[in-house]
């Protein structure tokens, strides 16, 4: 224990430096680095902070909990890493600057759906890594051949004997480069719909049924929804950024929009169920007066045409751009777990569930 109050510990004692990963969770990152150099977790923490927190029982579990780490306990690891503050924080969410706080502590996720982490892709990441899903409850990996899902303590499903998924994602990947990151944010509209669907019992059943057999997961085809869903969502995103091009035009007729999407459902219409959130999708992006939007860039104005609930991502990417439809998949389809107190639950934002930003009435930008 040296002057400061922590215990003595050099850059000379961790020399393997592991790789940075994008978006790792900092109780990953400390245990992956800890290991690497035969050290306990508990002796690295000891090295960063005075009044290092007391450890779990069980130590210190990524999947369960995070560390916040005050200024100088991010510099003084910093140091022993060999990284600049800046580098860890462009990778590590958890040591940016709003994350810093005061005290060390550990602290336990929070079981609110997109809070716990996701267990990394361990074929082209590492083995035991975990991400930090910031809002995202699931997203497919960068190579293809994995989704990650945060959803019952974390998995990772295997969808190389789907090549459909594989295709997918290069649908979602050239649809975003074509058009911005107004893009990802129908493909995330199109994929509530999608999950919609699969809960009510309609669209592609029988094909998503195949793709859960195929994928091993005929006995877990919740967990499987959200990838098993995922081709007709990309497709039925490219029908909504029609109606994106449509809605500002004379003649624009929701009604004809929702009805072309019936090409997506085996009977080649659509249910007055699978219609729901459709509808739910065009009450928001609903027929409006041409105007020039703002923006400097082609990108910028076409995201300023999307309705408020759009939030833009904190980072761009694939499954990052929120959905302004806001059910919840795993909740009811139709009640309520709250009642919003701004709006009294009248505000598509808050159908379902409360939102924090509540925008009262709907309203584009």
């Amino acid at each position: 224990m040296n002057a400061t109050g922590r215990a003595e510990l050099t850059a000379n004692d961790l020399p393997i430096r592991v790789p940075l990963i994008q978006d790792e969770t900092l109780a990953s990152f400390l245990l992956r680095t800890s290991t690497a150099n035969g050290l306990a977790v508990d002796a690295l923490l000891g090295a960063l902070v005075e009044s290092c927190p007391e450890l779990p029982d069980d130590g210190l579990m990524p999947q369960r909990e995070e560390v916040r780490l005050p200024a100088e306990g991010l510099a003084q690891l910093a140091a022993l890493v060999g990284r600049s503050s800046e580098q860890l924080a462009r990778s590590v969410p958890g040591v940016r600057p709003e994350e810093l706080v005061d005290a060390p502590r550990i602290e336990r996720w929070p079981r609110d759906f997109g809070a716990p982490p996701l267990p990394a892709c361990p074929l082209c990441m590492e083995s035991g890594v975990w991400l930090a899903a910031e809002g995202h409850r699931w997203r497919p990996c960068g190579c293809g051949r994995r989704w990650m899902a945060s959803d019952d303590g974390g998995y990772v499903v295997d969808t190389g004997p789907v090549p459909d998924l594989g295709r997918a994602l290069v649908r979602h990947r050239e649809f975003v480069h074509r058009v911005g990151h107004v893009g990802d944010a129908l493909v995330a509209d199109a994929h509530q719909v999608m999950l919609w669907w699969w809960v009510s019992g309609q669209g592609a059943v029988e094909t998503w049924r195949e793709r859960d057999d195929a994928l091993g997961m005929e006995r877990h085809r919740r967990r499987a929804a959200p990838v098993v869903t995922y081709p007709e969502a990309v497709a039925l995103a490219e029908l909504m950024w029609k109606w994106e091009e449509r809605r500002r035009k004379a003649g624009a007729s929701a009604e004809k929009w929702i009805e072309s999407v019936g090409q997506l459902a085996p009977a080649g219409t659509l249910t007055r169920r699978e219609q729901t959130p459709l509808k739910y999708f065009v009450e928001q992006h609903r027929i409006e007066p041409a105007g020039k939007p703002k923006g400097r860039t082609t990108t910028e104005r076409r995201w300023n045409r999307l309705p408020a609930l759009h939030e833009p991502p904190a980072e761009h990417g694939l499954f990052r751009a929120p959905s302004c439809l806001m059910w919840v998949y795993s909740l009811p389809l139709t009640s309520t777990t709250a009642v919003c107190p701004r709006c009294d639950g009248r505000a598509p934002s808050c159908r379902w569930v409360p939102y924090a930003k509540c925008t009262g009435r709907p309203k584009n930008r």
